[in-house]
């Protein structure tokens, strides 16, 4: 537990709150949120050391000094501010020091206060600090949690908007996709030392690192990539651009692919669309498969050419939830509830092209089939199939589609 020491250690309007490894330091008036600071950031250095592969015993000597501010012109009188830092709008980490500007809400206070630390756990553990959209989208994506008081989980995608006031990542970026000014991935990995000072970059290097980290085509690459000399000019960025250069047409795509499903909730776990690579075009002999209901987009592992007339049919029994008991579905869906303007578990279709060109991120294509769908293809590229429902709402769907693809006469 940590305790408020002597009013005499500090100017006149500051307490100290006491953990293992951080002092907080605050003008504001305590409440139970503000002595729980402590509590929190000790709680989350377990959480760093395993993220991060350090031993909890070799960082029982760190600690760090985080300045929680109401008035910041009263930090910079108290010299609690070094001059040399830059005007930052939210928070900064130098050293072992980290400051964190009030906020409206009590989580994103302590959002802030885990941004910061992460951004100080890296910094002593690789001994420099890495390319923007890395140290950004890490923090960001460490900082955003659950809290209890007692239990801390980091690392999170939340589940709706209310559980992370005034945090608002995921909004934003579904707006600048629905407006067509959603950066591409080469563009968010090339953010410059000034990018971060809107808030635009914060979500946008966030979203890039859980595909990176998440995504099979580069998971292992971003864990190769925390394994080389943190240097925070481009050099790591093209070092990851090299690395995965081949793939660079259909990571675009994935890409986008993530964009689309990316709500309040999104569990990459429920499977990201990949291209395989690998896809055969449609021959005389029809194609059959099996689409599991509660997984993301799945590849039939045909490929189509812009023009060729298919037809897809549909068969099968499946669970689409459980509430108040099993929703049976079958490929057209169940009308009792509709999702993006289609039924819930209709069967849905997209051609995924390899994007030979960098352009703004764009959602993907997406085609109602349900029971049987005869269409001439669209573009050029790989099947794949999903039933319709948001990301968050597969995991609790069981069952299967059998499909059928075929040459149309």
């Amino acid at each position: 537990m940590c305790s408020c020491l002597s009013a005499q250690e500090l100017p006149t309007g500051f307490q100290r709150l006491k953990g293992t490894y951080v002092d907080v330091i605050t003008d504001l008036p305590l409440d139970d949120e503000l002595r729980a600071l402590p509590t929190l950031f000790d709680t989350a250095m377990p959480i760093w050391c395993e993220e991060f592969d350090i031993q909890l015993d070799e960082v029982q000597d760190w600690h760090v000094e985080a300045y929680v501010m109401l008035a910041r012109e009263r930090f910079k009188a108290a010299g609690f501010i070094p001059k040399k830092l830059p005007d930052f709008r939210y928070g900064f980490q130098y050293g072992n020091q980290v400051w964190v500007a009030e906020q409206p809400s009590p989580y994103y206070r302590r959002h802030l206060l885990l941004h910061e630390g992460t951004h100080w756990f890296m910094n002593r553990k690789f001994g420099d600090h890495g390319p923007p959209w890395l140290m950004e989208g890490t923090a960001e994506w460490l900082g955003t949690h659950r809290w209890d008081g007692k239990n801390l989980t980091m690392g999170v995608i939340p589940k709706t908007k209310t559980e992370v006031e005034y945090w608002g990542r995921i909004s934003l970026i579904q707006q600048q996709l629905a407006d067509g000014v959603a950066p591409s991935l080469e563009q968010i990995l090339r953010y410059d030392n000034t990018a971060h000072q809107n808030v635009e970059a914060y979500a946008w290097s966030w979203a890039a690192v859980i595909f990176l980290r998440n995504h099979p085509d580069t998971k292992k690459a971003f864990e190769d990539l925390l394994e080389q000399p943190m240097k925070s000019d481009g050099t790591l960025t093209r070092w990851l651009f090299r690395r995965l250069q081949s793939q660079w047409p259909q990571i675009r795509q994935e890409w986008s692919a993530m964009l689309t499903e990316l709500e309040y909730g999104y569990d990459p776990n429920n499977g990201m669309l990949a291209m395989t690579r690998t896809s055969q075009a449609i021959g005389e002999q029809p194609v059959t498969l099996e689409v599991a209901a509660n997984r993301s987009w799945q590849t039939a592992g045909v490929s189509v050419t812009e023009g060729d007339k298919l037809v897809v049919e549909a068969s099968g029994e499946f669970i689409v939830g459980h509430a108040p008991k099993p929703w049976r579905c079958e490929p057209n869906g169940v009308t009792l509830e509709y999702y993006r303007g289609e039924p819930l578990g209709k069967l849905m279709m997209t051609i995924s092209s390899p994007q030979a060109k960098e352009q703004f991120s764009q959602p993907i294509e997406v085609t109602a089939v349900g029971a049987r769908l005869e269409f001439n293809a669209s573009a050029t590229g790989e099947l794949h199939f999903r039933v319709n429902e948001s990301n968050v709402g597969l995991a609790d769907n069981s069952g299967t589609l059998s499909l059928t693809i075929q040459k149309s006469e």
